[in-house]
């Protein structure tokens, strides 16, 4: 019984970690099961979240960072370490919310439809659809599954891509140059840090899951040669020895770079790439351009073995956007190109125009801000920290920055440059923690040998894994906050569903749908068909004026609903009720009320002297 006992104490001192992710599993489902939807308040997601789901979030991360600085850590115990960390990120918001959130990813569903329907795009109507590769890709996928419509899939999309995201990061870590300790605190970093959102139910979530496969591919087949900077110079001179380097031919050419595989396996890797990269350009408007920074990066700090594959990307890129989306750019050349050096200008949009609305709304804003930028800071700290053989890290995080200054993008645009170097600026960051001391690169900041000599003293040996465990907790429990601080008008109720479905299933040809602001499950149905008019969105008009314009406008049916009274209350800073007195006028005006739920109620217009209006 002893041998036994003490058998089974093993174990569990060896696995002990495992155990954690199986404990913060259940503490993360008891929180879910509780969450009341109904009640989110203004800062969205984390108000109905109970402590089971934080003690949940707070075991996974000290056992990843336990088992990160075990001395004998197990690959298979921390890649289930991080696929927990992944289900209480990013599994949270699905679990509760009743139906897919973000209308986009309705948007996109109805396209997915047509395509499915119809075998074809629909020319003209949207420009989303001059990069079809995406929504043809899902309609064969919801066509293999037997399926009429791909919102099976929509709800639950961002979890499924965000644990998809997992293995190319980790395949990036490995070939970074980094520790292994680094590398496995790099990717945790990396989950930690996305609060950005980019990964709802569309083509762009797809795409970038393959640019972090190219990245990785092209990391993993080359890496840099060895070129015998002069020692003892000084650290000013070898640096400028490192920077002329970087622009010599050969550097350019390729020559510098040691490849991984013999000739034929590199030539059949550089083919999968390339139809990759076709899939890229077909599918999103931005990031294959994204990927043409990325790999000059690669290419100058010597990760690019082969010169042709950025000229690859270069041409389908361009040639796609000459051939396959002409129907767009004809008359749009100033959208594409209209902010080349405007680069305060593109700052001041997704940055300065964002903080507005309720005081909870600038909080959220304010924190994305500031946790990014601290992020950024941190990661600085780690380039300067760091010895390595290459840079290639640094400028595969300033590659994507290049993007705001030839294109705005909307408001969206610093988003996904930030999104683009994040695993990058993750190992970064990490590098502050756990620096790597190896390299013919010198670190700027040149090793504490005193700090070291502690470190190797108890307690001062856990000053570093406390360190990081602190990091990684206080990063996962603001990206809880702020990625989930949208919720009060992005995620949907059933009610509200079923008041566009409603809509849908009585609307006319030729009659139009009146919103106060798009934030409903709307689009999966009838597109091209069904006209929808949102009377607020950037405009932010006051709801008397909202009021006179759906009046004027005169729409067959109008939508109020809990989502659009958030938005008001959170986003446009109106008073606490006015979506009640918006609908007390629409009923002195010749509408009614044909349909209610708890949270939405469709209003439709009646004229006692003729028809309806179409």
């Amino acid at each position: 019984m002893s041998i036994l006992s003490s058998g089974i104490r093993h174990h569990v001192a060896r696995n002990w970690t495992a155990l954690a992710a199986a404990v913060a599993v259940v503490l993360w489902a008891v929180a879910v099961s509780e969450a009341p939807f109904l009640q989110m308040g203004s800062n969205g997601l984390v108000t109905i979240l109970r402590w089971p789901y934080f003690a949940g979030l707070l075991v996974v991360c000290t056992a990843f960072i336990a088992e990160v600085f075990r001395r004998a850590s197990s690959n298979i115990r921390l890649v289930l370490l991080l696929l927990t960390l992944v289900l209480i990120l990013f599994g949270t918001a699905p679990a509760i919310e009743p139906v897919a959130s973000i209308t986009e990813s309705w948007i996109h569903t109805g396209f997915i439809s047509y395509v499915l329907n119809h075998g074809h795009v629909l020319q003209g109507y949207d420009a989303r659809f001059s990069w079809p590769g995406g929504f043809v890709l899902a309609a064969m996928l919801t066509a293999f599954v037997g399926h009429t419509d791909s919102l099976v899939f929509a709800r639950w999309f961002p979890l499924f891509i965000e644990a998809l995201y997992l293995a190319p990061v980790i395949v990036i870590g490995s070939y970074a140059g980094v520790s292994r300790r680094t590398k496995w605190l790099g990717v945790a970093f990396f989950f930690a840090a996305d609060w950005i959102y980019q990964d709802y139910f569309s083509p762009q979530a797809l795409d970038y899951f393959f640019y972090l496969v190219v990245v990785a591919s092209v990391l993993a087949l080359w890496s840099p040669g060895r070129r015998g900077f002069v020692t003892g110079r000084g650290l000013i001179a070898t640096k400028l020895d490192q920077v002329r380097n970087a622009w010599r031919l050969k550097r350019l050419t390729g020559e510098q770079t040691v490849a991984a595989y013999e000739t034929p396996t590199v030539f059949a890797l550089l083919v999968i790439i390339t139809l990759i990269m076709l899939a890229i350009v077909m599918s999103h408007q931005l990031t294959p351009y994204a990927l043409i920074l990325a790999l000059v990066a690669c290419l100058v700090t010597s990760r690019l073995g082969r010169p042709e594959l950025l000229a690859f990307a270069i041409v389908l890129s361009v040639g796609w956007l000459s051939l396959g989306a002409s129907d767009f750019w004809m008359g749009h050349l100033s959208v594409i190109f209209g902010g080349v050096g405007q680069l305060s200008n593109n700052l001041g949009s997704n940055v300065v125009s964002r903080v507005v609305g309720s005081a909870s709304h600038r909080f959220i804003v304010s924190s994305r801000i500031g946790f990014t930028a601290a992020f950024i800071a941190m990661a600085g700290v780690g380039a300067l920290r760091r010895a390595t053989d290459s840079r290639t890290l640094e400028f595969l995080v300033a590659a994507p920055f290049v993007i705001l200054g030839l294109q705005g993008y909307g408001g969206e645009g610093l988003l996904r440059v930030v999104l683009f170097g994040l695993p990058f600026t993750s190992l970064l960051a990490a590098s502050a923690i756990v620096p790597t001391r190896t390299g013919e690169v010198r670190p700027w900041i040149p090793p504490m040998k005193w700090l070291n000599s502690v470190a190797t003293l108890r307690p001062a040996a856990l000053l570093r894994p406390a360190t990081a465990a602190i990091i990684l907790i206080a990063m996962c429990s603001v990206t809880v906050i702020v990625r989930g601080g949208n919720d009060a008008y992005e995620s949907y109720s059933a009610g509200e569903l079923n008041a566009v479905n409603y809509v849908y299933d009585h609307i006319g040809a030729n009659q139009a749908l009146g919103v106060v602001v798009t934030y409903l499950p709307l689009g999966q149905r009838d597109v091209g068909t069904l006209s929808v008019v949102a009377m607020a969105g950037d405009s932010y008009l006051a709801p008397h004026q909202i009021a006179t314009s759906l009046l004027q406008l005169r729409p067959r049916f109008i939508i109020l609903s809990q989502s659009q009274e958030a938005w008001g209350e959170v986003v446009a800073g109106y008073n606490k009720g006015w979506e009640t007195q918006l609908a007390s006028t629409i009923l002195n005006k010749d509408y009614r009320l044909v349909a209610a739920w708890t949270t939405a109620q469709v209003y439709e217009a009646y004229n006692k002297w003729g028809p309806l209006p179409s």
